[in-house]
């Protein structure tokens, strides 16, 4: 055995989950402590790894709270940086849609999606080369203009109605304040439409084995429909989830351009329900831990958490239990949630309990956790094991 690599193993300490929660870091979104999640070598792409290794390892992270998952590497990087090892002349290779295929197709979308806008003042936000601009226009839009911190770093003047950002906050180590960047540049009324690919249904299972997890096309950000219901909620918009990648973020429920966010998709509330973290609470058991995450058995048929739906009362509003363990086998399969007393179609998925209801009036709302019986074990009756943050 080399005796270098001799040396890291023999340093390596015994077993420990609670070494996941020492190699945990803040949350970029949240700030919630986020878990190392899997690692994968720099020359990783969308199309695998189809140039072969570079031998850099890029480690990524996932935020159990809003689902955000990340790789640091790029966080120190400049923009001479991401020119001389990323956008460098071997990107065509990487990406050969990125010049005109692309910004050509999507204009065209766009130019759909945004009918009956002509005349509203639009930005495109990370314009790239400014093709995407030159094709709405192309389509009858009169006021379109480009702005790419690297390509087109002059700020454009005053605010817009509409902002469009296709496949951009994916590639900035700073998502937050880069929408935040956005947001100011809107008016008091606008939308911003939003081309981004969403975290599919089983990250959990496939991980770094995700197509979009791919730092050689310079991608930093992932985000799931939740990263971006927190994100609307922090910006005091309201998130739009299209079937496919086509999202919005919006101002006003009443808006002059809530058709067009609404044309994407339903707006979505996100609420992530936990097992209370104070001393006694009815129908939980005490507080355990199992590093690197607390948790509380439920020891009732039914437990209920209470919700306030904003008054702007979104279309779809989704619930989510996070699960620590259960207490036999198939235990999970037979819990439903139900909303205000309603049962709603339930499912397991990435370690939660998942519901969407549509329709949820404004005010108070009763989310109601129902399982099977409970298991005797040890002297005590338990369900499920459900996270307290």
């Amino acid at each position: 055995m080399d005796q270098k690599l001799e040396a890291r193993l023999s340093a390596l300490p015994p077993l420990s989950r609670a070494h996941a929660a020492a190699a945990s870091i803040p949350c970029k979104i949240c700030q919630s402590r986020a878990m190392f999640f899997d690692v994968v070598d720099f020359q990783k792409c969308a199309g695998a790894y189809e140039f072969g290794p570079s031998g850099v390892a890029v480690d990524w992270f996932r935020c159990a709270r809003c689902d955000f998952l990340f790789t640091p590497f790029f966080d120190d990087w400049t923009h001479q940086d991401f020119a001389r090892f990323v956008y460098n002349r071997d990107y065509a290779q990487v990406d050969p849609d990125y010049g005109e295929v692309r910004p050509r197709e999507m204009a065209r979308h766009a130019a759909g999606l945004l009918a009956g806008h002509e005349n509203a003042r639009i930005l495109d936000y990370g314009a790239g080369l400014g093709l995407f601009a030159k094709g709405l226009a192309s389509h009858g839009f009169r006021h379109v203009e480009s702005y790419d911190p690297f390509s087109i770093p002059r700020r454009p003047a005053g605010h817009f109605d509409i902002i469009t950002c296709n496949e951009v906050i994916e590639h900035t180590p700073s998502p937050l304040a880069t929408l935040e960047d956005m947001r100011a540049l809107l008016g008091p009324d606008g939308c911003l439409l939003l081309g981004e690919c969403l975290q599919p249904p089983d990250i959990g299972e496939i991980r770094g084995n995700w197509w979009y997890v791919a730092p050689r096309n310079g991608h930093a950000s992932t985000f799931s429909d939740r990263t971006f219901a927190v994100i609307a909620a922090r910006l005091g918009m309201m998130f739009h989830r299209g079937p496919d990648t086509q999202h919005a973020l919006s101002l006003r429920p009443d808006g002059p351009f809530a058709a067009l966010a609404n044309r994407c998709g339903p707006s979505l509330m996100s609420a992530r329900l936990c097992a209370p973290d104070h001393a006694e609470a009815a129908g939980w058991g005490g507080l355990e831990d199992a590093p690197p995450r607390q948790f509380r058995w439920t020891q009732s048929n039914a437990v209920t958490w209470r919700v306030e739906i904003p008054l702007w009362r979104p279309a779809c509003f989704q619930a989510r239990i996070p699960i620590a363990h259960e207490s036999r086998p198939d235990f999970l399969a037979g819990c439903r949630i139900e909303i205000n007393g309603q049962p709603i179609a339930t499912i397991v998925r990435d370690r939660q309990i998942l519901a969407e209801a549509d329709g949820v009036p404004s005010g108070p709302a009763e989310i109601t956790l129902r399982t099977p019986d409970l298991t005797r074990t040890s002297g005590r009756a338990i369900g499920i094991a459900i996270l307290t943050a």
